[in-house]
C-alpha cells in the first residue's frame, strides 16, 4: 500500500466506521483502501469528465442500466456522461459506512460552475463483484444518479 492511503484510511478509522452484522465481518482495512482506490479513480472521471476509463469500474448492474438507455457501450457511456454531468473539482470523505460486500462513502463534493462553486453531499456506493470492486450507486443531495 502507498504511503499516501495511510492518511485516508485514517481518517476513516477516526470517523468512525461503520461495521456490518456480527454474523458477517465487514472489510479489513486492506479491502477498505482498495474500495477507497476505486472511488478515487472514478472522481478523476468526474473531475476531469473523461468517463471513458470508469467504464470498467462500474457494477454489472449499472452497465446493464445504461444498455437500457441504449448507452451500453464505452463511447456511448463517456459522451453521455460527459455531456450531462456537472463538474466536480475537489472531494472530502465525511464518512464511510461498509457491511460485507458493500462500502458507501459519503462525500463532500465542490461542485456548482466555475464562477460560483458550492459544496455538495455525494454518497457512492460500491460493491464487491467478482472479486473487485465496482461503483454500484450514487446519491447527489437527495437523488439516485447512475454512475
Amino acid at each position: 500500500m502507498r504511503p499516501r492511503h495511510w492518511g485516508a484510511l485514517g481518517c476513516a478509522l477516526a470517523l468512525g466506521v461503520g461495521v456490518g452484522p456480527a454474523s458477517a465481518p465487514a472489510q479489513d482495512s486492506a479491502e477498505l483502501a482498495r474500495a477507497r482506490q476505486v472511488l478515487e479513480y472514478y472522481q478523476a472521471c468526474e473531475r476531469t469528465r473523461h468517463f471513458a476509463p470508469c467504464w470498467s469500474l462500474l457494477s454489472t448492474r449499472v452497465q446493464a442500466e445504461w444498455s437500457r438507455q441504449g448507452r451500453g457501450t464505452v463511447d456511448e457511456y463517456a459522451e453521455a456522461r460527459g455531456a450531462a454531468e456537472r463538474r466536480f473539482s475537489d472531494f472530502r470523505v465525511l464518512q464511510i459506512r461498509r457491511s460485507p460486500s458493500r462500502v458507501v462513502f459519503v462525500v463532500e463534493a465542490t461542485g456548482g460552475t466555475e464562477k460560483r462553486a458550492v459544496w455538495e453531499r455525494v454518497e457512492y456506493a460500491l460493491l464487491r463483484e467478482g472479486g473487485h470492486w465496482r461503483v454500484d450507486g450514487r446519491r447527489l443531495g437527495p437523488s439516485e444518479t447512475t454512475p
